[in-house]
């Protein structure tokens, strides 16, 4: 008999992700925070989210307002807006498909970038949600130093629409949707114990 079949049901329910996450809430002064169906395409949350992913708290909402300036009215903020990297699809040259490939490389030397605006302000509002969990749950914290251990950007479900055409016919016309996740983790405090153990 293999281990995984000798543990209890109690045992293999706890290694199972908490109802809601797809990853297990474990690590020292964890902060979390979710989003769920909200209505925008998947592959913009999906390269914001691994664009912050890593970087602190602070440091991942002071890049989503720059990129967040592609929506000003005045040109000459427009022009400082930061770029998004997207990745995803890269080899599309010879399908002739939309995707990174027929994106236009952007300035900065990151290659073919957007400026997904609306998913920006839902990442920034969910990471905004996720520091304000973590001030909550410990008064000796610093939100803003809190690192980003885990973001993901998941397909949630169709709303499914039609539009009304002539001589009775029809067109679809779906709301897609994305449930998000973030982990805010306190990584200065591990370094901190380590330097009094010493």
């Amino acid at each position: 008999m293999s281990k995984k079949n000798q543990m209890d049901r109690r045992s293999r329910r706890r290694q199972l992700p908490q109802s809601g996450y797809t990853q297990m809430l474990q690590g020292s002064r964890l902060a979390t925070a979710r989003a769920v169906e909200v209505d925008m395409h998947v592959k913009h949350c999906f390269e914001v989210c691994r664009a912050v992913k890593n970087k602190t708290a602070g440091d991942a909402i002071a890049f989503l307002d720059q990129v967040l300036k592609i929506d000003s009215n005045r040109a000459d903020i427009r022009r400082k807006a930061a770029a998004v990297p997207f990745r995803l699809g890269s080899g599309n040259k010879r399908k002739r498909r939309s995707g990174p490939s027929m994106v236009g490389h952007r300035k900065g030397g990151i290659g073919p970038g957007r400026y997904p605006v609306k998913a920006s302000r839902e990442i920034k509002k969910l990471l905004e949600s996720a520091m304000e969990n973590a001030r909550f749950q410990y008064e000796d914290i610093d939100a803003e130093e809190m690192v980003i251990t885990h973001i993901a950007a998941h397909r949630g479900p169709i709303r499914k629409g039609w539009i009304p055409r002539a001589r009775g016919r029809a067109t679809p016309s779906n709301h897609y949707r994305v449930n998000m996740e973030v982990f805010l983790e306190d990584l200065n405090t591990t370094a901190d114990e380590l330097e009094d153990e010493f």
